[in-house]
């Protein structure tokens, strides 16, 4: 993204750079200013530009400048790289780090009894309630460059450190959401199972079978279309069936192509002729009704990273238009992006000047970068997923 195009960013930054704004007369010109001189917008000599580089970093407001611009950079990066698992794990925030509840209350959803002539209204449902507990964690990496490294780089060997750090972010969330639901054994015990509870049912309540093996969980056409079928006959805590408007099919990378085949609309089949005896082949069209089940295909390349036992399984996931959701991921509200912090210098000129953090400290000359990263998750309901081992 080019230097320019960051400053309308703005409106999107962590409250802590907004705060900035109220330090800094004219915060808003002398960013404009400062990133038109990155760019070198007026096209000035290599000589005049390196020049008023080096004068901008003896100005006291450089290191908000500086940091302001290396945020922007990282949350375009950032967003740029959003995967797709937000589309079959619910995503939200929560307020701290203290545990948080997610609640559930079940009951008085089946179907209303048929009341007699003159008689009274039944009493006989009952509402009961659940809870699933997501506690946060901070996630984050400290890097460092000698004074010296810095200097010496013509070539913007360190130009992408905002990229890195947006795709280190964007991996460290993509690997906790596939942990939600597998394991290095397999499917994740605590949402998938022949049978299992629901975390936010009472013990007694119904039960869902939503793991299979054996040839049925082999990927093909005609087992993806059995999997929805068999996810269409999950039954809630009322015995009521569970209601779903379409389906999220996420599958490891060696399935992509069986899984691209598999929701093509239609194949085109060749059959018959004989260039010898001049008869020409028949060609007809075979239609495919699976992707009529609104069912939206997902590769995930770190299936095999989390899951070890290297058999191909595959998930099937209602989509999250759906009344419920199989597995959450909260972030810290305030702080759903990744922060990107420099060090700021222990040490000041003679004169009592502060120094630019690219200067280096005072002990060491070294310049430090710092990301800091906040999320965490859990499963919710397992009537919203179903896992197939492959073979």
């Amino acid at each position: 993204m080019d230097f320019l195009e960051l400053l309308e960013q703005g409106g999107k930054l962590e409250s802590s750079l907004s705060d900035v704004r109220h330090r800094i007369a004219h915060f808003d010109e002398k960013l404009t200013k400062f990133i038109e001189l990155c760019a070198n917008k007026d096209g000035m000599s290599s000589a005049k530009w390196t020049y008023l580089l080096k004068e901008a970093e003896t100005t006291a407001d450089f290191p908000y400048l500086f940091g302001t611009v290396l945020e922007r950079s990282l949350y375009a990066k950032y967003k740029a790289q959003t995967p797709d698992w937000r589309d079959y794990i619910k995503v939200g925030t929560q307020n701290d780090f203290r545990p948080a509840w997610l609640l559930g209350v079940n009951g008085l959803q089946g179907t209303l009894p048929q009341v007699a002539l003159r008689g009274e209204y039944p009493n006989d449902g009952a509402l009961v309630d659940g809870k699933v507990q997501i506690i946060l964690a901070k996630y984050g990496r400290e890097f460092g460059l000698a004074w010296e490294t810095l200097i010496n780089d013509d070539l913007g060997a360190f130009s992408d450190l905002a990229e890195r750090f947006a795709t280190a972010a964007m991996r460290s969330e993509y690997k906790f959401a596939t942990q939600l639901y597998a394991t290095a054994t397999g499917p994740n015990p605590a949402l998938f199972g022949a049978p299992i509870l629901p975390p936010l049912y009472p013990a007694g309540a119904p039960t869902v079978t939503n793991l299979f093996s054996g040839s049925g969980s082999v990927f093909s056409i005609t087992n993806l279309g059995a999997a929805a079928a068999a996810m269409r006959r999950f039954v809630d805590y009322d015995g009521q069936p569970v209601i779903f408007d379409g389906f999220e099919l996420v599958v490891p990378p060696v399935l992509e192509i069986p899984m691209l085949q598999s929701l093509n609309p239609a194949n085109i089949i060749q059959s018959g002729g004989d260039s010898t005896a001049g008869a020409k082949p028949q060609i007809r069209s075979s239609s495919n009704t699976v992707p009529m089940l609104n069912i939206t295909g997902h590769v995930n390349p770190y299936l095999p990273i989390v899951d070890l036992t290297g058999r191909p399984t595959w998930y099937l996931f209602g989509k999250l238009t759906n009344s419920g959701y199989a597995a959450r991921v909260n972030f810290l509200r305030g702080h759903e992006t990744p922060e990107l912090c420099m060090k700021n210098p222990n040490k000041i000129a003679l004169g009592g000047a502060s120094m630019s953090p690219l200067e280096g400290d005072y002990e060491s000359d070294a310049i430090r970068w710092r990301i800091r990263h906040i999320f965490g998750g859990a499963v919710v309901d397992p009537n919203y997923a179903a896992a197939f081992i492959g073979q």
